[in-house]
């Protein structure tokens, strides 16, 4: 744990005066006086200034006028792009103070030691939804009790005590069990909002470093050519969405006396590219560069981002246990009364449209979320749909941002195609665009090992810690057995920012890391229950797994759109899985249910190693299906079968189908995808069904299949 020094007792003392530059309008003097501030050791011979003026008394929808305990920004703005101006109906935002502005909770975190000639990187750390605060990524210590899991050398300590000036914030409408916090509703990193309000923040800190110097002791100055954003899942999805305004200008009511700020390195973890996908998935997503979604947004809704009908599309699938979980927990907060959000009425809607009858085509309870929220999430919240962007980075250069992608195998929310789509639609537009990802078993509902995100040390595997690194933690340890994927994150990083105590990192290589999932069932001791597996690296994530596995099957099974009892469904659902298994692998040992059509293959004559996402192709007979909209799904689970009977859950994937396609009785879609090794003598299972409650929606519309073959094709090597 770190050790601490008052920086009040300093100015009590004489030793520093309580003077300093003033303070920018919208900066609280509050925020970088000697009661808020304090000195931390992170480490031996590593310390920072850490400055935190509470909690604001207001948040949401009440206003916080003065700006108390609050860094102020336009309640809303004229557009998008490049930082614009406060709209002239800003005061008209719920929240809004009488000067249309919203207060935002902000801790700064500064280095102990002078800033370079051009100054410190700023790094911007955003938290999660909905019920995430500035304090998410914030310890004390680099890897003590405060700073396990993902927050081993990833916090604003290990970034400040390393040369990295560090903006830890409460995204706007986000608040407390008491409702305080940031003012305003939340908006889902919008690009018109919460991406121009970092954006604001970091000309504040532009303009105003110079009044934290007395306490910091030292002049403080920002580089506004190396700016950071990482976070995950919300912090994700707003770090992409921060790669696509990578360059702004700073108004003189942000206080950046037109000084132009840029975007020097991203690095999202497990976060979204398309949110409405995400939350409503309609199985139409292929993986791989040759097969990239529609750009306008036709295979992921009904109607596109600009809000025009897209003929032969569907409304996809909600995720009906997460999203409930997601939305009680931005709601009220789980439980209710601590930490949550604060919600728009489409939102709410939205929720109202999740609980109305399936299909939600033609339901008035849905008109405006499929008509206008879906087209919303992909024009204004999602990375995949920023078109501007992909046309600046094939002509200019400059706009061409390195991301660091914590990628996604296992996650059930944001999935792996979440990060396939992207990184396949940047290097379409600029071939080697500078990128790096790494697919693991990890985050939402998932093992979430502390074990593949930390560096492990030694024979035993330990998670390294501050003895193995002494006296230089930005140096691999002689006894590292393996580097976990936040030091591949942090050097990545380190290499463009250029933080002072690791200004010579190596250049890193753009490529792709896949690590195939260890389950307490296939676990061994080179491989144990609470490490990742093997890892593979490529160029491409195609050349991880070049080759196909290929198996058919022809006899006729049926599936209907209820299934009594749906004993495997309700043990692969997430949030089920989470509270009664601990997040490990689903195991079947007893069939799935009348209703869900169940093929299993001949055992394997040699191990295969599947990397990415299986492709299904279905041929059926849908004459018992009733006219569109019939809402119906052919959902897929797919099982590594051991010669002992035990099924487990390896992968899966959504499906709507659309009129054409029961019209035509043939399908094809594809998985999520995972890594996974089939050993020899397993067998490789696939079920189809219908209903796939609680986990996806199910259709309210009594409808069967006849399914007259199946074929799958896996990715393997």
């Amino acid at each position: 744990m770190g050790c601490r020094a008052r920086i009040g007792a300093l100015i009590a003392s004489g030793l520093l005066s309580a003077g300093g530059a003033p303070a920018l309008a919208g900066v609280p003097a509050s925020l970088h006086s000697p009661e808020s501030c304090e000195r931390i050791t992170a480490e031996p011979g590593y310390a920072f200034i850490k400055c935190d003026d509470g909690v604001p008394q207001s948040g949401g929808t009440t206003p916080n006028e003065g700006g108390e305990a609050a860094v102020t920004v336009p309640a809303k703005y004229r557009g998008y792009a490049g930082l614009p101006a406060k709209a002239l109906g800003a005061g008209d935002v719920p929240g809004a103070d009488s000067k249309g502005r919203i207060g935002l909770d902000v801790d700064v975190s500064l280095p102990a030691v002078k800033p370079p000639r051009r100054g410190y990187p700023l790094l911007f750390m955003m938290h999660g939804c909905c019920a995430g605060n500035k304090t998410s990524w914030e310890a004390e210590s680099f890897d003590g009790p405060d700073a396990t899991v993902e927050k081993w050398h990833y916090s604003n300590a290990w970034f400040a005590a390393r040369g990295y000036a560090v903006v830890t914030y409460t995204s706007r409408g986000f608040v407390n069990g008491q409702n305080r916090g940031s003012t305003g509703q939340t908006e889902l990193d919008s690009r018109a909002y919460e991406v121009n309000d970092y954006q604001s923040l970091a000309c504040q800190m532009l303009r105003s470093a110079s009044s934290f110097a007395d306490v910091a002791g030292h002049r403080v100055q920002i580089d506004p050519r190396r700016v950071v954003t990482t976070g995950g899942s919300y912090g994700g999805g707003f770090s992409w969405m921060a790669l696509t305004d990578p360059k702004w200008r700073c108004g003189s009511a942000a206080g950046g006396r037109g000084r132009q700020m840029s975007l020097r390195v991203t690095a999202p973890k497990y976060g979204w590219t398309d949110l409405a996908y995400s939350l409503v998935p309609t199985g139409r997503h292929l993986q791989g560069p040759g097969s990239l979604p529609s750009t306008r947004g036709c295979d992921s809704a009904s109607f596109d981002f600009s809000g025009k009908r897209c003929a032969g599309s569907v409304v996809g699938l909600p995720k009906r246990s997460i999203v409930a979980g997601l939305y009680a927990s931005g709601k009220t907060g789980v439980p209710p009364g601590s930490s949550h959000t604060t919600f728009p009425p489409k939102i709410d809607e939205a929720i109202s449209c999740l609980n109305a009858p399936y299909p939600p085509d033609s339901s008035p309870a849905c008109t405006a979320t499929v008509s206008e929220l879906l087209p919303e999430f992909m024009r204004e919240r999602s990375a995949y749909y920023q078109n501007r962007f992909f046309r600046l980075i094939r002509k200019r250069p400059a706009y061409r941002i390195p991301v660091f992608n914590a990628a996604t195998f296992t996650d059930p929310l944001f999935t792996s195609v979440e990060n396939r789509r992207m990184l396949d639609r940047l290097r379409r537009a600029v071939p080697g665009y500078p990128i790096q990802s790494y697919h693991g078993d990890y985050q939402h509902f998932s093992q979430n090992k502390a074990k593949e995100w930390a560096d492990l040390c030694a024979g035993d595997h330990h998670v390294c810690a501050g003895d193995d690194y002494r006296p230089d933690v930005d140096r691999a340890p002689a006894s590292r057995r393996r580097i976990g994927v936040t030091s591949m994150l942090n050097d990545f990083i380190d290499h463009f920012a250029r933080p002072q105590t690791n200004a010579r990192e190596r250049r890193p290589r753009f490529n792709v890391t896949a690590a195939l999932q260890i389950c307490p069932e296939n676990a061994s001791s080179r491989y144990p229950a609470d490490e990742p597996g093997r890892r593979f690296r490529a160029p491409t994530f195609e050349r991880l797994a070049p080759r196909r596995l290929r198996l058919s099957f022809g006899a006729d099974q049926t599936t209907t759109s209820k299934v009594i009892g749906n004993p495997h469904a309700q043990s692969a659902d997430p949030v089920n899985n989470q509270v009664s298994n601990g997040a490990r692998c689903p195991v079947e040992n007893e069939p799935a249910g009348e209703g869900v059509a169940v093929y299993t293959g001949d055992p394997l004559a040699e191990s295969k190693t599947m990397i990415g996402a299986t492709r299904v192709a279905v041929e059926l007979d849908a004459s018992m299906v009733p006219p569109e909209p019939s809402g119906l799904q052919l959902n897929a689970r797919l099982y590594d079968v051991f010669p002992d009977g035990r099924a487990v859950l390896v992968d899966r994937g959504p499906r709507r189908l659309t009129a054409r396609e029961i019209d035509a009785g043939s399908v094809t879609y594809e998985l999520h995808g995972n890594g996974w090794r089939f050993p020899s003598g397993h067998s490789i299972r696939i079920e189809l069904a219908q209903d796939d409650e609680p986990f996806l929606r199910a259709s309210d519309v009594p409808s069967s299949l006849t399914l007259e073959q199946v074929r799958l094709s896996l990715p393997v090597r």
